[in-house]
């Protein structure tokens, strides 16, 4: 009876551990994470992102930072975050993790934050902590947004703010060097949890319907903003915050460019047109492509460039798995390119990371379980190639799907949405 009631206390306590351990904010978790992570003479200093203006005194909408909001969820301007292994000197104790805001929002972050571990400051105190804690440090993680350089146009100079401000960091304090936060963050971004997986995962999902009402209005004499407007109303009204770039819609001519965003050309019977596009959910970006004919069928040309496409793509896919060298992807795609007769008619990589940002950190070494990709294996036959029949000419193709890798291969993220050329022309005459 001894060893069955110490049984049911083992098994109590640890069904307790499990518990507080979903329970833990993710956030609170992260910042955990990088303390862990931290020599003791380190620290890491975030600052948020500021408003940049559209025009006079009207701002674009604000997007925080992505090493912020990564660590914070916090969606403000003027914050500042530090993070500090040793701790800081507070009301007669040390602190590891202090966030600084504006006076008039203090009490709102303060209710954000939801962990005592995380102490709120008015960020008029930011000069006098740090007086504190630099001299303690040998390594400061500095984050610095939208001062990486200034141009100043008339005189022809660029002058480097970011790099003078690592100088007078390190001159104000000697044995002090100072890196740019990525360094520190962007391993602990690049494998993804389960709660910025399922982020993901919805705007995906946003993103597909977006989709799918664009093909539903595709049509000959009708606009590339046309589609643009469905694509993005179907996202928002399903609860994107917003695209998580400018979306892509090229037609035509404008197919084989991979980052048009103009979106003014009327379409014409008979083109293509490239829809590049995703929504942001929970601050993590979907990034998906389909290529679709303007009045939907494919010509005998056209089908061939995105069967292409999508056998490079699926044979892609089919190698993902953890410790794949990462520039095997794009061998795959160009042997299978080979192979249909597009050889070197891919200008772009196949894959990159996904995550807050559409182009995510992230070394490009090996695939990793966690990790997030894009595989977007393109053709792009210019109208001046004489290599290729007049047909194939002036035409863009590009397919693309967001993977997961998992530890037995991958997980295609966004299979739910056609891409074969007989699924899109069923879509588009529904």
């Amino acid at each position: 009876r001894r060893q069955s009631f110490g049984l049911v206390i083992l098994v109590l306590l640890l069904m307790g551990s499990v518990v507080s351990s979903f329970s833990e904010d993710p956030r609170a978790a992260r910042r955990r994470q990088a303390l862990e992570l931290m020599d003791s003479s380190s620290a890491v200093l975030l600052r948020a992102a500021d408003r940049a203006m559209r025009s006079n005194d009207t701002p674009y909408p604000y997007r925080q930072e992505s090493n912020m909001l990564y660590l914070t969820g916090i969606e403000d301007p003027g914050l500042v975050l530090l993070l500090a292994k040793r701790g800081v000197p507070v009301n007669g104790e040390r602190v590891c993790a202090l966030i600084f805001a504006p006076g008039a929002i203090i009490s709102e972050v303060r209710s954000e934050v939801a962990d005592p571990g995380l102490v709120v400051l008015d960020v008029r105190e930011l000069q006098t902590v740090l007086a504190r804690c630099l001299p303690e440090l040998s390594k400061l993680y500095l984050s610095a947004p939208n001062v990486a350089f200034v141009n100043d146009w008339v005189n022809g100079k660029s002058l480097f703010l970011d790099r003078d401000a690592r100088k007078a960091l390190e001159s104000r304090y000697p044995g002090l060097t100072v890196k740019t936060a990525s360094t520190f963050l962007s391993p602990l971004r690049v494998l993804k949890s389960p709660e910025e997986i399922e982020n993901i995962r919805t705007a995906i999902r946003l993103t597909g319907d977006g989709l799918e009402r664009a093909m539903n209005v595709c049509a000959p004499a009708r606009y590339e903003y046309e589609l643009q407007a469905a694509v993005e109303f179907e996202m928002t009204r399903q609860g994107a915050s917003a695209p998580a770039f400018p979306s892509i819609i090229g037609s035509g001519p404008n197919s084989l460019i991979p980052h048009y965003e103009k979106n003014r050309r009327k379409m014409q019977a008979g083109e293509l047109v490239v829809m590049d596009v995703g929504a942001e959910f929970g601050g993590y970006a979907a990034d998906i492509t389909r290529t679709i004919p303007v009045s939907g069928r494919y010509s005998p040309e056209q089908r061939r460039m995105v069967q292409a496409a999508v056998a490079a793509q699926d044979s892609v896919i089919a190698v993902v798995r953890p410790g794949l060298p990462w520039a095997e992807l794009d061998r795959v795609a160009n042997r299978v390119f080979g192979q249909y007769g597009f050889a070197g008619k891919m200008n772009h990589a196949v894959s990159h990371h996904l995550g807050i940002d559409v182009h995510d950190v992230g070394a490009w070494d090996t695939l990793r379980t966690g990790m997030v990709v894009t595989v977007e294996p393109g053709i792009y036959i210019s109208q001046s190639d004489t290599t290729f029949a007049p047909p194939f000419r002036g035409n863009g193709v590009r397919i693309e799907d967001d993977v997961l890798v998992t530890a037995t291969g991958a997980e295609v993220l966004s299979r739910a949405l056609p891409k074969r050329p007989e699924e899109i022309e069923a879509l588009m005459k529904r």
